[in-house]
């Protein structure tokens, strides 16, 4: 527990849970056949899934990989009696969204979402620097996000959840899940689910 508005799961993810999670973001990214240039400092990149922009939206009752993981981890929530989570399993829908950030200097701002949702945060791939800083915090805290883990938090303007991506650690990826997809042995794929009410 980090927060009661931020709870962070270790090894919530089984490596199947990766492998199905990544090939399923694999298979909806509309960019995939788009050959380029690498650049010479790459920079996060964002998947394109839909028409529409970045971001896919399932309803309470599919049955998505993504779905699956946020009931997973309300039922890991619930079962240690932290957070809202009477509240957290009646959700209407998740939007989903992923970031892919190259080590080691892949980076996302500091920034608040000022978003009325909750976020379940996932990771794949390299380890992420990741910074927290709830009101309730005397300082930030930067933890290793590692591939697996997954970090819930309320993306509320009251609760105020600082929170950045520092840069990625090199040569940090599970061995078993880099046999499978050979570009996470250098990158980070930042899953987020945002739930909302």
């Amino acid at each position: 527990v980090m927060d009661e508005q931020c709870l962070l799961i270790r090894k919530a993810l089984s490596m199947d849970e990766q492998i199905a999670l990544f090939t399923d973001i694999q298979r909806r990214d509309r960019n995939k056949a788009k050959t380029t240039i690498q650049a010479m400092y790459p920079t996060p990149k964002t998947y394109i899934f839909g028409e529409d922009g970045p971001t896919l939206k399932f309803k309470y009752e599919h049955d998505s990989i993504f779905n699956q993981l946020v009931n997973k981890a309300n039922a890991i929530l619930s079962r240690n009696e932290l957070c809202p989570m009477d509240q957290l399993q009646q959700y209407v829908s998740i939007t989903m969204g992923a970031i892919k950030y190259p080590a080691p200097n892949g980076h996302f701002p500091a920034h608040i979402d000022h978003d009325n949702s909750f976020v379940y945060l996932m990771s794949l791939g390299c380890t992420a620097n990741f910074m927290v800083k709830t009101p309730g915090m005397s300082e930030k805290k930067v933890l290793k996000f590692n591939s697996g883990d997954l970090l819930c938090f309320n993306a509320s303007s009251h609760a105020a959840i600082l929170h950045e991506v520092v840069n990625i650690d090199q040569n940090s990826c599970p061995h078993s899940l880099q046999q499978h997809f050979d570009e996470l042995s250098s990158h980070r794929i930042g899953v987020q689910c945002r739930v909302r009410f």
